[in-house]
């Protein structure tokens, strides 16, 4: 099923503009990502959510999409900090909680990698990401929460630039949903990573 087909024109035609406006850029010089591999075309979703009626608005699609899916959840969250912001406007909106998970473990207190919720069974998880380029960080993201014993209900993102990373999710069993993607935008989209030699994972 294409989410994004069902999500309702008005609202996805609203987050491609706002985008579009507010955090995408064109330049002669290929960008370096962080995903590591190059694009003309750069798009920054945290300066297109940096004002509080943008948040909110990519907020409700998040809602949307995965309504549409018919994915419930408890909580939402993922990487520092491309998951934050959405995240945390999520939580407000619908009453669930958010969680957030740090680039590596703090050497200090509890020396947890997850902060907000706590994660554990029986709890039902979305792992989010604002932007999905090659998907290391939401990836990323699922091995970390996916440790903790919940359930991953879906990945989600705001923008899909790449056509394998859905597929990737699936194949674990897992919905991937995204409000829009490169095609909403006119861009090309950027490769996924190569499968790792081994079978036991990606090589970001």
């Amino acid at each position: 099923m294409d989410v994004t087909r069902t999500l309702g024109d008005d609202l996805r035609s609203d987050v491609t503009r706002l985008v579009l406006d507010r955090g995408y850029e064109r330049r002669s010089e290929p960008f370096a990502l962080s995903s590591g591999g190059f694009s003309q075309d750069y798009v920054d979703l945290r300066r297109t959510v940096a004002r509080g009626p943008d948040l909110e608005l990519c907020a409700r699609a998040v809602v949307r999409t995965l309504e549409a899916a018919g994915i419930d959840f408890d909580v939402i969250g993922g990487m520092t900090m491309g998951a934050d912001p959405v995240a945390h406007a999520v939580a407000i909106l619908t009453g669930r909680a958010w969680y957030s998970v740090r680039k590596a473990t703090k050497d200090h207190g509890r020396q947890q990698r997850i902060e907000g919720a706590t994660l554990q069974p029986g709890v039902r998880a979305v792992v989010f990401e604002d932007t999905v380029s090659t998907g290391r960080s939401l990836l990323e993201a699922y091995e970390v929460v996916q440790a903790t014993g919940v359930e991953v209900v879906a990945a989600c993102t705001i923008l899909d630039r790449g056509e394998d990373v859905g597929a990737r999710f699936r194949s674990r069993g897992v919905p991937y949903v995204a409000v829009i993607t490169y095609r909403d935008l006119g861009i090309e989209p950027i490769d996924a990573p190569a499968k790792a030699p081994n079978g036991g994972g990606w090589t970001l």
